[in-house]
């Protein structure tokens, strides 16, 4: 069988590659004699300042093309994506098997890729690779990466992973770590389940690792209305909250003192739930599990007194309502009254119930288009809607459930929004309606 590549896309016009004669349907087999089975290895073997790429063309004859990158210019070719790998395990509290129908078809794609928790963060089990990967993400540097661990202990993450057997996970972690390879690991706690002993267990196995381990990100147990976990796992509580942070806090106090850093950081919604304080910037020691909704609010606030501070002029012009979800509504709230002062924007905030996915879920994150249109239907909204970036796809901005912003426009009769990825990203927005 021929050594398949990778299928060139697109050729900038004018681009190096396009002067070297690739043209869209070649197919990449080789660099410098290494194979090329996905675009990350193309750009790890075009590291170099010459370079002979093995070519497949369209009728099946190959070609030696010699390419000079000595001045730095890149090939300016989109290459075919790679296809996903996907998971081996069926975990108790797995996010996609608690979807409703109805949901963005993309979203039950059950990916447990390395290549994708190098380039975008995804979590991954480790579950599925193979010597000769670790070996490639060794040798290509792919790092940090991001593990989905849960627990340390064999036989619990066994039951977590739902797994027949162990999958040797410290020797993994050893083998990554010790090749240089930085990791973000994160727990989903479970009350019952891998919490108290377990969770100390966890975190300590983990901090031998450090500084290999970066951080461990521990975050709540998300129960939605759908699937068996809501039937066979106990849900966070703000008493269960409260527990978790009062154990976990002087572990963190420790780590402080013996590596100058948390670590061990918990997910705001500990904090929000437990009715406790927001930790302050420095605890998250530069927000590396930000995207897993460790020290988003306290980015959100400090970001948002910037963004004030550097305000100018005002909107007294413009009214509008800005839509999030049950748990950060009080933070947003707060926020809109200080832009009203700040800017004399007629700001209001609705927090919407999560219908789609079930009202336990408070996040605005998981919000689906159905949810906003039902909680801004009958409301006077004004000039224009706001809906959390973070509930849309970053792909074709639709949300959960595939309505996308212009639809939901369209159905309320009013101006829609995402808000940006930043606090900076919503006031350049506001400024400029």
């Amino acid at each position: 069988m021929a050594k398949k590549g990778i299928r060139i896309r697109k050729v900038d016009p004018g681009s190096l590659g396009h002067r070297v004669g690739l043209v869209p349907g070649d197919e990449i087999v080789s660099v410098n004699g290494h194979p090329v089975p996905d675009e990350l290895a193309l750009r790890f073997n075009l590291a170099e300042e010459w370079v002979e790429l093995l070519v497949r063309k369209a009728d099946g004859a190959k070609e030696r093309v010699q390419v000079d990158l000595s001045q730095g210019d890149s090939l300016g070719i989109e290459v075919e994506d790679f296809k996903t790998r996907t998971c081996n395990n069926d975990c108790l509290f797995c996010f996609i098997n608690q979807l409703p129908p109805g949901v963005r078809p993309s979203l039950r794609v059950k990916d447990d890729d390395y290549r994708l928790s190098f380039l975008h963060g995804n979590y991954i089990t480790l579950t599925n690779l193979s010597e000769p990967e670790l070996e490639r993400i060794i040798a290509h540097a792919l790092s940090p990466l991001y593990v989905s661990v849960h627990a340390t202990d064999p036989a619990l993450r066994t039951r977590i992973l739902r797994r027949k057997k162990a999958d040797d996970l410290e020797r993994k972690l050893r083998r990554l770590t010790g090749g240089g390879i930085r990791i973000h690991a994160q727990i989903v706690l479970m009350p019952g389940i891998n919490d108290g002993d377990h969770l100390r267990r966890t975190v300590f196995d983990l901090y031998d690792l450090y500084p290999g381990v970066d951080s461990v990100a521990i975050v709540p147990l998300g129960l939605s209305d759908h699937g068996i976990a809501r039937k066979i796992l106990t849900p966070v509580t703000p008493a269960f909250s409260r527990e978790t942070a009062g154990q976990v806090s002087p572990w963190q106090s420790r780590f402080r003192k013996e590596i100058e850093r948390t670590f061990a950081y918990l997910a705001d919604e500990f904090y929000i739930l437990g009715g406790l304080p927001i930790p302050p910037a420095s605890y998250y020691d530069g927000f590396a599990q930000v995207e897993d909704g460790v020290g988003m609010v306290r980015s959100f606030l400090d970001e948002l007194d910037e963004a004030i501070a550097s305000a100018e002029g005002g909107r007294p012009d413009l009214r509008g309502t800005l839509v999030t979800g049950r748990l950060f509504a009080p933070f947003l709230d707060k926020a809109a009254a200080r832009i009203r002062e700040k800017l004399s924007m007629r700001l209001q905030v609705v927090a919407a119930d999560n219908r789609f996915m079930g009202r336990g879920v408070t996040v605005a994150g998981l919000l689906a288009g159905q949810d906003i249109t039902a909680a801004l239907n009958g409301c006077d909204v004004g000039d224009f809607a706001v809906i959390p970036n973070e509930a849309t796809s970053q792909i074709d901005g639709t949300l959960l459930d595939n309505l996308t912003v212009r639809a939901i426009s369209r159905n309320l009769g009013v101006r829609v929004y995402p808000s940006g990825r930043s606090v900076h990203d919503f006031f350049r927005l506001i400024m400029n309606l």
